[in-house]
């Protein structure tokens, strides 16, 4: 589907709009799925057109919109306006962005961001449990029907990532609802109030792996980040070494990660 083809069914949206919205520009940065911002009667938009094959194993776009509602209900992701499962889009809220909580450096924002995914990690909602293993396999399974050479590096990590899994899967570390891509590009708002988006991974799983991706994407401290939620920081430090190799692993099948855009001036944001 087009950005022009969904905008074209704005009468199906929400009862207050009046008119056509107009598409602004592309938010760009995003691999999985294309967004775009509108203006509308009822403000600016967020068009958001799903990708094809970006989803977790055994997860659906259901799931995802039953467990966007629910945070957003929380005040934990913007509202959505519209969800058409069918033609693969949703448009959400638009939530304005000051351009320092979009940067890596995440010291400024540690408190705010470790606060708002443990709000994440108290919802209660019917989410499949994310098997690690299942997804890691699905990533190599896709870089060897590629046909290329996989790096060396990544295959001599292959066995001991999945003997590191099992052991935090067997440490009886807590589990709950996950976001599972605490990206800085994922958190918008401002110093005073920030908002998660994109929940197309989120699942039941380990909260390790939440915070681990969060110290390493952010950019903060493993004591600070145990200190605020009491994980132990050995399981900390592995899920952290887990999650960098899951990452090489989609970089090694995608190529290299896009870093956000955060200009309002110039059609390029991450969704």
């Amino acid at each position: 589907m087009q950005a022009d083809d969904a905008v074209n069914s704005w009468q199906q949206w929400d009862v207050r709009l009046h008119s056509r919205p107009t598409i602004l520009a592309p938010l760009s940065g995003g691999r999985s799925n294309r967004s775009f911002l509108l203006d509308s009667d009822i403000g600016k938009l967020v068009l958001r057109l799903n990708g094809t094959d970006s989803l977790l194993p055994g997860s659906t776009r259901n799931y995802e919109s039953q467990i966007w509602q629910a945070a957003s209900e929380r005040g934990i992701a913007p509202p959505l306006v519209y969800i058409d499962e069918q033609q693969g889009y949703l448009i959400s809220t638009w939530i304005d962005s000051i351009p320092s909580v979009q940067s890596t450096n995440g010291g400024k924002y540690s408190n705010q961001v470790i606060e708002l995914l443990k709000r994440c990690h108290q919802l209660q909602v019917d989410a499949p449990m994310i098997d690690y293993s299942d997804h890691i396999e699905r990533y190599w399974g896709n870089i060897e029907d590629s046909g290329q050479l996989a790096d060396p590096a990544l295959i001599k990590q292959r066995e001991p990532m999945h003997l590191l899994l099992a052991t935090l899967i067997n440490s009886g570390t807590t589990t709950g609802l996950c976001h599972h891509d605490p990206v800085v590009a994922n958190f918008v708002g401002d110093a005073d109030r920030l908002y998660l988006i994109d929940w197309e991974y989120a699942a039941t799983g380990l909260l390790v792996m939440d915070y681990a991706a969060l110290s390493v994407e952010w950019g903060i401290d493993e004591a600070r980040v145990s200190a605020q939620t009491g994980l132990e920081p050995e399981l900390l430090h592995m899920a952290k070494t887990l999650y960098g190799y899951i990452c090489d692993l989609w970089e090694e099948q995608n190529g290299p990660r896009v870093e956000p855009g955060v200009t309002v001036d110039t059609p390029s944001f991450r969704t």
